[in-house]
């Protein structure tokens, strides 16, 4: 059985330390995209014991830590495969990444080579220095077409009301609203931009490519 277990092990020595720090979502990514470059299709099963394996401490049962917690791993799982978009296939067939989250895990395996993952890309107790009242603004500019779009490097497919929604404003709201919306959203993106920078560069694409929405909200209707 033990065999087994490391014979199904895709990360080595140097690749677990850092693999270590990342959230559970990155890690199913990365555990997904190594078995895709080696052609092999993981199930859900596989893919909770890699999980395991690269970082016990954190996905073990609580108080039986020589088995993994299958709950856990399968939740998030799922989640990544519907509400996110970030896996498809199926419990029978195994799971494979989509475009999505192919970006993600060329971002990761680039930083992993460059020895630069940092712990603040995770999202465990390292987060705790943030307060849940800036996760959710944070979390909500991630779900934001403006963001995926420039993920995938579709930056010619980023509009005018991608701007609005990223600012969660619109052509009707009033001027010291829409600036007080701009300059939360504005401190959010500096508060994260060293967990994210995807995000800052996110922000100046949108400010540069539609200066004047920002100038015309500010100047009020």
């Amino acid at each position: 059985m033990q065999e087994k277990k490391i014979h199904l092990k895709l990360a080595n020595k140097i690749e677990t330390k850092q693999l270590q720090k990342l959230s559970t979502e990155s890690l199913i990514i990365w555990v997904v995209g190594k078995s895709q470059d080696s052609n092999i299709k993981l199930t859900i099963e596989d893919i909770t014991l890699e999980c395991w394996l690269i970082n016990p401490t954190k996905h073990s049962l609580r108080g039986y830590p020589q088995f993994p917690d299958s709950f856990v791993i399968m939740k998030r799982i799922f989640d990544m495969k519907g509400r996110k978009g970030l896996l498809q296939g199926n419990v029978q067939g195994g799971f494979l990444l989509t475009e999505i989250s192919k970006r993600r895990y060329a971002d990761l395996v680039a930083l992993m080579e460059q020895g630069e993952i940092p712990d603040l890309l995770s999202k465990n107790a390292a987060d705790r220095t943030i307060s849940s009242i800036e996760e959710a603004p944070y979390k909500r500019l991630k779900k934001t077409p403006a963001y995926e779009k420039y993920s995938v490097n579709k930056l010619n497919e980023i509009v005018e009301t991608d701007f609005l929604y990223f600012y969660g404003v619109n052509w009707h709201t009033k001027r010291t609203v829409a600036e007080n919306k701009i300059k939360n959203i504005d401190l959010i993106v500096k508060t994260f931009s060293d967990k994210d920078p995807l995000l800052e560069k996110v922000q100046r694409f949108l400010n540069d490519e539609f200066a004047y929405v920002r100038v015309k909200l500010l100047k009020g209707n």
